[in-house]
């Protein structure tokens, strides 16, 4: 019998080896990096998890939520990257399917060098303005906390504007197509997060200043030393450097990059504004409990992700080598796994309840079913538009994709506040807000995908 066990084990292997060493050279890497990732993400998943109730119990649910907000308002200065990260990945991609090692090198080295200047000034001139901005007023949270915000608000940008500049290795591997190993720098960061988190709530008090500073160094350490060990070995060609700096590479990265940043800076307002909108209409307490529901689908969100995030720059080096048949093998293959990642939805929805009482217990008011319906819809409807988002960024033609987004953040904000505050549906009416928000996007990007893939787009369906 365990002769047996020990052959069924070895026939498993057997065909996992076959399953994802099958196939299109492209599709085959793609499938070695979702497996990859697969394992990875299951790690971060669970370090998240663990991490949320471990970090309400340290700062209480009140300070949880401050610091969900604070970190969501921290975000949208990602966009001070003006678009770089995804302009180096696409043209460094270029770069590498066409075998050209001395421009992928000069890429690089440009956008380090952009991006450090970039964030310098921004940190300075932040910190200034950081000195008469009452944090209290724009987020609605006790009066007392102002010199404590300022505090934590100049420590959080100072470590993000850094985190920026050495996280362009994420850019260099995920337009290598080697996403698993983008996706291990976030998930070594959350173990270690997890760990500190752990030491603070044992020997500290409650402490949002503390949390930003060892959250903040964790971010730069971690791809700092990844950084250090990819380019002393597989990327030993591309070091950045000074001397391979030039200036007029940067034309090509802002012409995509610029693209990229107007489609992100309104993306970030649906996304990132909801933490404001509900501390403003229903206090702080509640952005923890939303978040609670969000992160509860985060496997849904992070399992689909996994999957069609190599597809990105393989769309890339596919375009870029003609080979339209292989996008729409693979675009198909997206769709069916849409509607498994449908099903799957189903039962974490019916056992929300149950896994909501053994996650946070009673330290949080449990989010409603109805909520949590409304959380799903969101989270599918934005993995359908990834399907065709991917190949639509990969391909760098996203001024329709920018139009419709503009229409999502205008219209976003008046229906949170129609839907929370005048129809009184709470945390539901925020998150339904959200989803009708994007309903332009379902309509007219799969429109778009469909005349590239078959030579039929012609204007702003081409741009």
């Amino acid at each position: 019998m365990p002769h047996l066990n020990k052959l069924s084990v070895f026939k498993k292997k057997i065909n996992l080896i076959y399953f994802l060493n099958r196939g299109h050279e492209r599709t085959v890497k793609a499938k070695k990096n979702i497996f990859a990732s697969i394992l990875i993400k299951g790690i971060s998943v669970i370090t998240s998890f663990v991490l949320v109730p471990l970090t309400i119990h340290y700062l209480n649910p009140v300070n949880y939520g401050i610091w969900l907000t604070l970190y969501s308002v921290i975000s949208w200065f990602g966009l001070l990257d003006i678009g770089l990260g995804n302009g180096l990945r696409n043209k460094f991609a270029e770069a590498i399917a066409n075998n050209d090692k001395a421009s992928a090198k000069t890429y690089l080295s440009t956008a380090y060098a952009m991006l450090s200047i970039i964030m310098g000034l921004a940190c300075i001139l932040f910190l200034f303005v950081n000195q008469y901005l009452d944090w209290t007023n724009i987020l609605n949270i006790d009066p007392d906390k102002i010199f404590e915000l300022r505090k934590i608000m100049a420590i959080l940008f100072g470590f993000f504007c850094l985190q920026l500049v050495v996280k362009l290795i994420v850019s260099v591997l995920l337009a290598d197509q080697r996403s698993a190993m983008a996706g291990a720098i976030n998930t070594i960061s959350s173990v270690v997060s997890l760990i500190v988190v752990f030491v603070l709530s044992k020997t500290t008090s409650e402490s949002l200043l503390y949390l930003a500073i060892s959250i903040g160094l964790i971010n730069i350490v971690v791809p700092i030393v990844v950084s250090i060990w990819f380019f002393k070995t597989h990327y030993k060609d591309y070091t950045p450097s000074f001397k391979h700096v030039n200036f007029k590479y940067a034309k090509n990265l802002i012409n995509v990059g610029v693209m990229f940043f107007l489609f992100q800076s309104t993306a970030l307002i649906v996304v990132a504004t909801d933490n404001i909108i509900i501390s403003r209409l229903l206090g702080a307490e509640s952005v923890t409990p939303y978040n609670i529901a969000l992160k509860y689908l985060t496997p849904i969100t992070i399992g689909f992700s996994l999957i069609s995030a190599p597809l990105w720059s393989a769309y890339t080096e596919a375009h870029a080598q003609h080979d339209m048949d292989w996008i729409k093998q693979i675009t198909k293959k997206m769709m069916k796994i849409w509607v498994f990642i449908l099903l799957c939805t189903i039962p974490f929805i019916a056992m929300s309840g149950f896994i909501y009482e053994i996650w946070v217990g009673k330290e949080v008011s449990i989010p409603s079913l109805q909520l949590t319906i409304w959380m799903a819809v969101y989270v599918l409807v934005s993995s359908w538009n990834q399907i065709f988002g991917n190949f639509i960024n990969g391909l760098s033609k996203m001024r329709l994709a920018f139009y419709l987004t503009i229409i999502t953040a205008i219209i976003n904000i008046p229906l949170c506040y129609f839907f929370a505050g005048y129809l009184n549906w709470g945390l539901s009416g925020i998150i339904i807000a959200s989803s009708v928000s994007l309903i332009p996007d379902l309509i007219f990007i799969p429109i778009q995908y469909y005349k590239i893939v078959n030579h039929k787009a012609k204007g702003i369906w081409n741009k």
